[in-house]
């Protein structure tokens, strides 16, 4: 649309014309747009959740004795 002129060389189609027809391409890049962005925002969560559990781990392994050594 934005390329299509008319017999006297102006543009066939306003830009708005062009934008409102484009609309639902729109709508489906933010779509998409969002879905990647939820995803980003849960490996974060994961990572932090994970470097928490590995944190507790390490505590709690800390305040226990050793192993006698096996005979």
């Amino acid at each position: 649309m934005w390329r299509a002129y008319d017999e006297l060389g102006f543009l066939e189609y306003s830009f708005i014309e062009t934008v409102d027809a484009m609309y639902p391409f729109y709508v489906m890049r933010a779509f998409g747009g969002l879905l990647f962005l939820s995803g980003a925002l849960i490996m974060v969560y994961n990572l932090v959740m994970t470097v928490r559990a590995g944190e507790e781990v390490e505590t709690e392994a800390a305040g226990q004795p050793a192993m006698a050594p096996a005979e």
